[in-house]
């Protein structure tokens, strides 16, 4: 799935549970749902680098608390296209972190390592700021 599919499959979810909770009488809080690192092949993305340091804080935050199986097991789709079957990234998995401050859930897979370090993929400045802060 791309990221405004990942965005829009989670925005119907949380409607559907707000609409539950609003019934039975619990506070909501509305959030924005940004998918970061939901790379297709068929779509452009930010080349670039970025620092060790928040590929650490990432890794970190990834290994704390849980993770969500993901729709599915994913090849990495520039690994296949370029031959490197052996060395191609896979993942089934992915995290939420909530910015409650800006009112911003943050969705990602693992494959975002990868995507990273492999294909230079950079995430947007405002998901980067988050991590390096909390």
């Amino acid at each position: 799935m791309k990221n405004k599919e990942i965005e829009q499959h989670h925005l119907e979810m949380q409607k559907k549970l707000n609409e539950f909770a609003r019934k039975k009488g619990y506070p909501i809080e509305d959030f924005k749902f940004v998918a970061v690192g939901y790379l297709s092949i068929d779509e452009e993305f930010e080349k670039g680098e970025v620092s060790i340091n928040f590929l650490n804080k990432l890794k970190i935050l990834w290994h704390e608390g849980g993770t969500t199986g993901s729709l599915g097991h994913h090849e990495c789709e520039f690994c296949i296209k370029e031959g490197n079957y052996e060395n191609r990234g896979m993942s089934n998995s992915e995290k939420m972190l909530i910015d409650r401050e800006n009112k911003i859930k943050y969705l990602f897979p693992e494959m975002i390592f990868h995507y990273c370090t492999e294909h230079k993929f950079k995430p947007c400045d405002a998901f980067i700021k988050f991590v390096m802060r909390i």
